[in-house]
C-alpha cells in the first residue's frame, strides 16, 4: 500500500514539475518580475500562521497573479497537513508552485524523512514504479513549511525572484 501511494504520489509531482498543460491548453494567468511589492511594505503579522495565510501573504507581496485558484495536492502521501500547486507565468515564462504546511509537533515516518532529506540536500527523493524521483526543495525556518519552485526561465530577473519567493516562504512566521 505504501509503494501505491508513493507510485501516485510521484505520478502526481513528476506531471506538476513537468508542466501539463499543451499547446491549445488554457491560457495562465501571468504577472511580471517587477510587479512584486517591497516586503517592508506588508505586515507579515496580519497573515495566519497557516497554509492559507502564506498563500494570502505570498498574493500581497505579489509573488503571485490576483485570483489565481490552487490545485489541492495529495498532500498527506508527504506527511504534510496542507498542499498547492499553483501554475502562473511570470514574464511569458511558466511557474510551477507546490507548498505545503507540516505540523512540525505531530510529523509521521514519511514526513520527517522528507524534512530530514530536504534540510540535509535541499531536496527529497520519492519512490515512482521504477525509480526514485528527487525534487529540489525549501523548508522554511520553522520547520513548518515546504516550497518546491520551477521556472521554466532561468533569466536573471526568474531567478533573482525566484530566490525572493523562497525566502518569503523560509522566513514567513520564523520565530513563531
Amino acid at each position: 500500500m505504501k509503494k501505491i501511494i508513493l507510485a501516485v504520489l510521484s505520478i502526481v509531482i513528476a506531471v506538476s514539475l513537468t508542466g501539463c498543460i499543451g499547446q491549445g491548453g488554457p491560457q495562465l494567468p501571468g504577472i511580471s518580475t517587477e510587479d512584486a511589492v517591497d516586503i517592508k511594505k506588508v505586515d507579515v503579522s496580519k497573515y495566519k500562521d497557516d497554509l492559507s495565510g502564506l498563500e494570502d501573504y505570498l498574493f500581497a507581496l505579489k509573488y503571485m497573479p490576483e485570483n489565481l485558484q490552487p490545485t489541492e495536492m495529495m498532500y498527506s502521501a508527504i506527511g504534510a497537513k496542507a498542499g498547492d500547486r499553483y501554475n502562473f507565468l511570470v514574464d511569458n515564462s511558466t511557474v510551477y508552485v507546490e507548498l505545503y504546511e507540516f505540523d512540525p509537533a505531530n510529523l509521521n515516518s514519511q514526513a520527517k524523512r522528507i524534512i530530514g532529506e530536504v534540510k540535509e540536500t535541499g531536496s527529497f527523493k520519492v519512490l515512482s514504479a521504477e525509480d526514485e524521483i528527487e525534487f529540489p526543495a525549501d523548508l522554511s525556518e520553522n520547520g513548518k513549511y515546504l516550497v518546491l519552485y520551477t521556472d521554466s526561465s532561468n533569466n536573471d530577473a526568474n531567478v533573482k525572484r525566484k530566490e525572493n519567493f523562497i525566502k518569503v516562504v523560509k522566513d514567513f512566521h520564523k520565530d513563531a
